[in-house]
């Protein structure tokens, strides 16, 4: 049982590296395409989720990126519940 925990665990750090990578990888694509092109203003948004436990912080610049960080932090937070009871369980039986 503690085996597929850390498969899961170290599962999970590879995804978030893979999502990173290809967030990085595509933005790179996009500002090469957009490098032929007249120069734009564009705005930029950015915000940022630190989970503390089960306790969500939300840190953004605008209102929008900010109700999607809450629903991120939404997520997050269900998972880490739903894991955490998961486990007790498991522990139990």
């Amino acid at each position: 049982m503690v085996q597929s925990l850390v498969l899961a665990g170290t599962l999970l750090i590879l995804l978030g590296f893979i999502i990173i990578f290809l967030t990085i990888f595509l933005s790179f694509l996009r500002g090469i395409k957009k490098s032929g092109q007249r120069e734009v203003e564009s705005e930029k948004h950015g915000g940022a989720v630190v989970m503390i436990g089960p306790i969500p912080i939300i840190l953004a610049s605008d209102p929008k990126t900010a109700r999607i960080l809450i629903i991120l932090a939404i997520i997050l937070t269900i998972l880490l519940i739903t894991i955490t009871i998961a486990y007790g369980l498991m522990r139990l039986g």
